[in-house]
This record gives structure tokens, sequence and C-alpha cells, in this order.
């Protein structure tokens, strides 16, 4: 039987809702890494429930695109999508643009402005240490605060969907992708909100996912040249990580 990462036993009120979040967090922050099998019994037992909220948790992970269930075989965590991720950058810089001009600028309230400077200190700190799980989480926090300043509930769900299959590889790529050229990055948007100059931070927010493309390209074309890569064997692992389970063979 394979090791599931360390786990508590789920509480019996938001059984489906806890074990679907969990297994998403494993799967996103590389605990489960691509082809890592997923059979419904041995989750069961992991989490201490029934089959019924594995299966289903598995389905929405599946419409996620995070999973995958080949016919008359187990289910898997799914391979990156590579032409997905790099599909998605415009889309995201074009509406974290839209975020930031949508609003007047006196929107940008020094509580705000403050809360975005201590997400790039975070940022930084997690690069110091490299660590990749909390470099992701700052520099997300930072781009939440950013596109919830528009008040656009939407807009939020839409960017949140978009960049799932994005922070699995940051994280699997952490040392190429998040750096202090990402701090930078940051830095330049803070600067255009802080002098209220919109134009410049729109510039700048849109430049900020235009080198992580950037970095994204150069990643595929170090690996492979048809765009599907998976991670190199000596990819940084993310702190904590969890014993491996099987893979698909």
């Amino acid at each position: 039987m394979p090791k599931f990462p360390p786990n508590e036993r789920i509480g019996r009120l938001f059984v489906h809702e806890e074990v679907y979040q969990r297994l998403r967090q494993w799967i996103i922050e590389g605990q489960l890494p691509p082809d890592t099998r997923l059979r419904d019994k041995e989750l069961a037992e992991t989490f201490g429930v029934s089959r019924t909220p594995i299966r289903e948790s598995l389905l929405r992970l599946e419409q996620e695109g995070l999973v995958v269930t080949h016919p008359n075989r187990s289910t898997v965590v799914s391979a990156f999508d590579w032409p997905g991720v790099v599909r998605r950058y415009p889309l995201i810089w074009t509406l974290e643009r839209y975020a930031v001009t949508a609003v007047s600028a006196d929107v940008w309230a020094p509580d705000i402005l403050q809360e975005l400077a201590e997400h790039n200190r975070a940022l930084n700190e997690a690069v110091i240490h490299q660590d990749a799980v909390a470099a992701t989480r700052a520099d997300e926090a930072f781009h939440v605060t950013l596109v919830a300043a528009a008040q656009n509930p939407e807009l939020q769900m839409i960017l949140s969907e978009l960049k799932t299959p994005l922070t699995r590889v940051e994280i699997a790529y952490f040392h190429q992708i998040l750096s202090k050229r990402s701090v930078g990055e940051h830095t330049q948007i803070l600067e255009g909100l802080q002098s209220h100059n919109m134009d410049q931070a729109a510039y700048a927010v849109e430049n900020n996912w235009r080198q992580s493309l950037a970095r994204i390209q150069q990643i595929i074309a170090d690996h492979r040249t048809d765009g599907t890569v998976q991670p190199p064997e000596d990819h940084p692992s993310p702190q904590h990580h969890p014993r491996r389970m099987t893979r698909e063979h």
C-alpha cells in the first residue's frame, strides 16, 4: 500500500469538502507528483471515510484537470499540460491589467499597499530560504490582493481557476520561475500604485506575467521541443515533502 502524506482524520460535518481540499492541495503543492496512482480504497482508509466522498472528490479534481482516469485502470495525478499553461498567461495578464485599471487611483489606499508590500517581503524571504511552497503562496497572495481591490468576485473566480495549473508548475520549477526577479517585478507594480500611475502599474502587471511566461518557455525549450516536458529528476521538492506513493507504469 502506498504511503500518503501525513494526515488527520476528517471530521463528519464537512467531509466531502475537506477530502477534496486536502487532495487538491497535495497535488498542487507537489506532494502527489504526476502519475501517482489514487486508489479510492486506500484514500478512504487514509482519511477514515467511506469511498463516496473520495470518488466525488476525484471527479471534481478530474474536472479541474488535476487527475485523469484511464479506462479500466486507476485514477492518476495528471501530467503538466504545458501547452495549456502557456495559453493561460495572456488571459491572466489581460484580466489583471483590467483589475488594476478598472478602479480609481484612490482605491489603492495605504492599507492595501501595505498588504501588497508584506506579501512581497514574504516572497523575498521564501526565495532566500529556498521554500518553494511558501514562495508560491506569497506570490499568489500578492496577486489575489491586487485583484481583490477591483471588488469583482466573478473576475476573482475566473483568475483563480486559470492559475491552478500555473501554481503546480511554479512549485515544481521554483528555481527557474520564482526568484529575486519576481520580487523586483512586484516592486515595480507597487511603485506604480503608490504614485497613482495606473498606466505604469498596469504595464508592470503585464510585464510580471510576460516574464514568468518567458521563464516557462525557457524550461520547455531546455527539456524538449514538443511542449510536453516533465520535471527533471533533480527538480527542487517542496518543504515537508511526503513519502512517495506508487506511480503508474
